[in-house]
């Protein structure tokens, strides 16, 4: 039997992406209907939402590997008087809203008073958007600990935030054990980004050494990220065939992609060249065989055939504010990779 891979962004981004809280059902179904021998995810920010993924998934596939948050908040990250414009500015800006309708809300109508608050207040809210601005809140006032005193990571025009209480928000899933683990955190503001690393026997190809990396959307921060990538790659798995898969953020014949094919990496054989990234899929359920193609299965070091299909890119109806909404799973399609010998 071929070895089979999947990759998908699901962007489950609260706050940020649309009806993010609405699709992670539909997510969530569509990833347990596939028949793969490895699965990685990434933007499952929120524990909950991958939580929920584990669970439809772990009969079949009952190894998993998640990096643990870069920066996990904790209770008394904010004193009472520190969140107060905030909470002032949500009442009279999101009032009655809660979860995904209230973060959303916050970002754009609050999001300079958020980001005056201290760093690891501001990140203590932004762990955890669910509930009410009270319940929010309450989750991170109270009496802080010296190691809560200093802002952790570096500060950006983002006022410090690292959002999901710096979660990296990916997951590797397999049928097979995954072996010699490991995880490699990268440079970045805003979201946490990193890579992980596991040996996997594939049925009729030996071990294959997989990395699954999830790299910053393009700027300043991407190239050495991708430095760091080739040479964690090449200390972990030398010469041994290696697989890399995921939301690489850039496409093939750009500068960085040329980088990845010097290293040894090539495409599939037979690839779906249609782009992975869609603009407008999920605001109008519209989805086109333009754009770019992010999201990749790369091979090195082995003599097997690779076969490269979109796939998880077909329009879905949900339900938001009582009402019916055509969208998409989410503001990536995944990529299925058939892996086998020649």
């Amino acid at each position: 039997m071929p070895f089979q891979v999947a990759t998908f962004n699901a962007g489950l981004a609260v706050g940020v992406l649309p009806y993010a809280t609405e699709r992670v059902p539909r997510v969530v179904e569509a990833l347990a209907a596939l028949d793969v021998d490895l699965l990685f995810v990434q933007e499952f920010w929120l524990d909950a939402h991958w939580d929920l993924l584990r669970r439809a998934l772990e009969s079949r596939m009952p190894h998993a590997l998640r990096p643990e948050p870069a920066h996990p908040a904790a209770h008394g990250a904010c004193s009472a008087s520190q969140v107060r414009p905030l909470v002032a500015c949500a009442e009279a800006k999101c009032s009655g809203l809660t979860d995904e309708a209230l973060a959303a809300c916050v970002v754009q109508s609050c999001a300079t008073t958020a980001l005056a608050l201290p760093t690891p207040c501001l990140n203590c809210i932004a762990s955890r958007p669910a509930g009410t601005i009270h319940e929010i809140v309450d989750r991170c006032v109270g009496e802080p600990t010296a190691a809560q005193a200093s802002p952790p990571g570096r500060s950006s025009r983002f006022g410090g935030l690292i959002a999901y209480g710096g979660s990296f928000g990916t997951g590797l899933l397999a049928r097979a054990p995954l072996e010699d683990r490991g995880i490699l955190v990268f440079e970045s503001t805003v979201n946490a980004r990193g890579a992980l690393h596991a040996r996997v026997a594939a049925p009729g190809l030996g071990h294959l050494h997989v990395f699954a990396a999830h790299l910053s959307p393009g700027g300043a921060e991407q190239p050495p990220q991708l430095d760091r990538l080739l040479a964690w790659i090449d200390e972990k798995a030398g010469r041994a065939p290696a697989l890399l898969l995921g939301d690489l953020n850039t496409t093939p014949g750009s500068s960085l992609f040329r980088r990845l094919e010097s290293a040894g990496f090539r495409d599939a054989d037979v690839p779906d060249r249609r782009g992975t990234f869609s603009h407008d899929g999920l605001g109008t359920g519209d989805v086109g065989d333009s754009g770019w193609r992010l999201d990749h299965v790369l091979l090195r070091g082995l003599d097997a055939a690779v076969r490269a299909d979109r796939i998880l890119d077909e329009p879905v109806t949900i339900s938001a504010a009582g009402r019916p909404v055509r969208t998409t799973l989410s503001d990536h399609f995944g990529v299925l990779a058939t892996v086998e010998r020649r």
